[in-house]
């Protein structure tokens, strides 16, 4: 999972409100988050992988007007790197993941809930053992044409090793995030205007390096921003759009006569979201952003921003899809003010059989810090899905992921792969 600034990544969320077509791990905070809780993520472009195959979906448990679905996720695997770093160590893992989601089934109005655990354990190294858990509640509430949207969410999470930004802390650092929203949808004709409001406080737990104390608290950090969302219609899946944001972030416990990173930033990014009888689908989002500083040792940032995304689905059975980020991010390293992050994605799904998928992935990235240096990574990936029944499916995947500092930084290198083969029991 790589780190993303919440308060840039936010934006697909309320896109995909008014496009009905972000996909659900654009805003990073529903990258954590399983699908079905209102304001979390938004429905998928269809692709292969994705599109609802009925006769293979769990059945869940009814309670009065609700759904509930409860599954547990257990993997065993294998990783050539457990530390930061490029110093080799190598271990067996067992990864265990019981999750439930709460869904209403009301033929107005919405409620969605999730509650999810992760329990990561290496067996040659369990120092570096962590578990991640999140509980989160978003309801939708109908008023004619028009919506509301409120959601909220605890996360405890670690950071992981093969994110870019990593640090070479002893152990995987630990964070929490309290994270709080709310949009209204106004609908006229083929117009809709959404505005928003989202807050959030981030905190982060201690660290050692090379077991020296490495204290993280210069991290914490309270985030907001407003937006407004304006969306035009001109045929059915065709929109035009248009954003402007304000972001603000104050962050809490900085080092003695250090400058505080501590900004205002505004954003405006207009574009449309285009799909062409479901074999092309296409997302652009393009715009600028203007990052003011209260300190005065860090300069004024203007960045281009952009979202873009193309789905091609040359047959029913084969989907390609090439998505290109370049957005700005908060910085973990200390003394430094933030970074430009850009992100290039290629993924291939192919349904070999109606009930077996098969994926493989691409992602390059780069990181350029605000005061100088970057920092690159690529990661490959291939995943084989085998759906056996609606209770049951085996998947197993392998991931490859290099970091490499370029120039101007001494943020450690990383080099891993991870092969997993995990079994989903659903009721």
């Amino acid at each position: 999972m790589r780190r993303r600034s919440f308060l840039n990544r936010s934006l697909l969320a309320a896109l995909g409100t008014a496009a009905a077509a972000a996909p659900a791990a654009a805003d990073m905070l529903s990258t954590w988050i399983p699908d079905g809780v209102p304001g979390y993520g938004a429905a998928p472009g269809v692709t292969v992988a994705s599109r609802l195959h009925p006769e293979q979906m769990s059945l869940g448990l009814r309670l009065d007007s609700f759904q509930i679905w409860p599954r547990l996720d257990q993997g065993f695997g294998y990783t050539s790197n457990v530390q930061a770093g490029t110093r080799q160590l190598g271990s067996w893992q067992i990864v265990t993941t019981p999750t439930l989601i709460i869904n209403s089934d009301w033929s107005r109005n919405a409620f969605g809930a999730a509650l999810s655990a992760q329990n990561m354990h290496y067996l040659s190294a369990p120092g570096q053992d962590w578990t991640n858990a999140t509980v989160s509640a978003g309801g939708r509430i109908d008023l004619g044409a028009d919506q509301v949207t409120l959601a909220a969410s605890h996360l405890s999470l670690h950071e992981d090793r093969d994110r870019i930004d990593n640090l070479p802390t002893d152990q995987p650092v630990a964070f929490q995030v309290d994270d709080a929203r709310v949009s209204y949808t106004l609908t006229r004709g083929r117009w809709s205007i959404i505005p928003s409001l989202q807050a959030a406080r981030w905190s982060y737990g201690d660290a050692t390096i090379q077991n020296a104390p490495a204290d993280q608290s210069y991290r914490d950090r309270l985030v907001g921003e407003g937006a407004v969302t304006l969306r035009y219609e001109w045929a059915p899946l065709r929109n035009l759009l248009f954003v402007v944001r304000a972001l603000g972030q104050d962050y809490l416990h900085m080092p003695f006569g250090q400058p505080t990173p501590n900004s205002a930033g505004y954003q405006m990014l207009g574009g449309f979201n285009y799909d062409a009888n479901a074999v092309w689908h296409w997302r652009v989002l393009v715009g600028g952003e203007v990052r003011q500083f209260t300190a005065s040792a860090y300069p004024q940032q203007n960045t281009l921003i952009a979202d873009a995304a193309v789905t091609w689905s040359p047959t029913g059975l084969t989907t390609v899809g090439f998505t290109l980020d370049r957005e700005t991010a908060d910085a973990a390293q200390e003394g430094v003010s933030g970074l430009t992050y850009t992100a290039a994605r290629l993924s291939i799904d192919h349904e070999i059989l109606r009930n077996l998928v098969f994926r493989a992935s691409a992602v390059l990235q780069q990181a350029d810090f605000f005061q100088g240096g970057s920092q690159r990574g690529s990661t490959v990936g291939a995943a084989l899905t085998w759906v056996m029944n609606r209770s049951l499916r085996l998947s197993l995947t392998y991931d490859q992921t290099d970091l490499q500092a370029v120039h101007g930084t001494t943020l450690p290198g990383y080099s891993g792969g991870l092969g997993l083969l995990t079994v989903r029991i659903g009721l």
